[in-house]
């Protein structure tokens, strides 16, 4: 009696399991790129952006459900230094 019980209780718990993957909406709520997450990084500065072309990126704290968010974005130049001045970059001429 205990092995039928066994095996009723595993049958139920494996229908479970597949209904409830079954009734999953499979559709993303936004196509394309953005709900595979290529995108979210971008929020804000989508466009102008140069392959190749290293950037000087400032973080900021991202909003809900977001750890972070681009809050500056500045392509480094040739012939300049770059360094920390505390919370900002600062470049100065190479000599």
């Amino acid at each position: 009696m205990r092995i039928v019980l066994a095996l009723v209780v595993a049958a139920v718990g494996i229908g479970a399991f597949y209904g409830g993957r079954a009734s999953k909406d499979t559709r993303p709520a936004i196509g394309g790129s953005y709900a595979a997450g290529r995108e979210a990084a971008f929020n804000g500065f989508d466009g102008g952006w140069s392959y190749g072309q290293p950037y000087i990126v400032v973080l900021k704290r991202g909003g809900p459900g977001v750890t972070y968010q681009f809050a500056s974005r500045r392509p480094l130049a040739a012939g300049l230094d770059y360094r920390r001045c505390g919370q900002m970059v600062c470049a100065s001429r190479v000599h």
